[in-house]
């Protein structure tokens, strides 16, 4: 793979966005729904391969999380793959909470804050929650509490990519926070799917979609951090 398309920020994103739209085809044609073994796994591999070539990480914890989540997201592709059979299903969905916990950790931060920066994207947050448990709720059955989890460890990444917003450039916020964002809806159309009605317009085309841009923003904006205490330490 030539270093110069790995280090091309849109060529990168040109063809990662090739690749999900054949991916979505093959996830949208059952005669060929095998082959997404190949297709959506591949997007997950293109994803750390384009981070660790221009990640510029001063920890390692984090450049280790970072991989560590991306790797738990291939993970829980794979499951989901194969979500016709409940243990799978279950697993991946463990797969991305554990993925988004990894991605939280990342984004979190030491510095102060003032409770009035979080209301609006708490009240967003719990709007949401709650807007999808009253859909769902009376299906969940077996997964009420995963779900609940779920949703939890849901709020909390939207709410750590929102705190960004007062420690990194705007680029880097924008980006990773609009990421987080479709990354919900994604979630939201599965919930819906699977435990509200299965005849949701254009679901496969929807989840897939909005999951593979949100995971291409995610770490396009985590290559381009920079975090302004360290700035302002270069400066002096």
């Amino acid at each position: 793979m030539p270093l110069s398309f790995i280090k091309n920020r849109t060529y990168f994103s040109l063809i990662f966005l090739a690749f999900l739209t054949l991916d979505i085809l093959v996830k949208t044609t059952q005669d060929i729904y095998i082959y997404r073994f190949f297709s959506k796994i591949f997007l997950s591999v293109l994803l750390i391969i384009y981070y660790l070539f221009n990640q510029k990480e001063v920890s390692i914890i984090k450049k280790i999380i970072m991989v560590s989540a991306l790797m738990f997201f291939l993970l829980g592709d794979v499951f989901f793959i194969l979500n016709k059979i409940e243990t799978c299903f279950i697993l991946g969905i463990l797969s991305f909470a554990i993925g988004k916990l990894l991605y939280t950790f990342r984004f979190s931060n030491q510095e102060d804050f003032k409770l009035t920066q979080l209301v609006p994207i708490l009240v967003f947050c719990v709007l949401v929650m709650l807007s999808i448990l009253y859909f769902i709720s009376d299906n969940l059955n077996d997964y009420f509490f995963i779900s609940l989890a779920y949703i939890f460890v849901d709020m909390l990444f939207i709410i750590f990519t929102f705190l960004r917003k007062y420690s990194v450039n705007k680029k880097s916020f924008y980006l990773v926070f609009t990421g987080a964002i479709l990354s919900l809806f994604s979630d939201n159309i599965v919930a819906l799917s699977s435990f509200y009605s299965n005849n949701i317009p254009y679901e496969g085309i929807g989840v897939m979609l909005f999951y593979g841009v949100s995971q291409l923003l995610i770490v396009l904006g985590v290559v381009r951090e920079k975090n302004f205490k360290c700035d302002e330490i270069l400066v002096t």
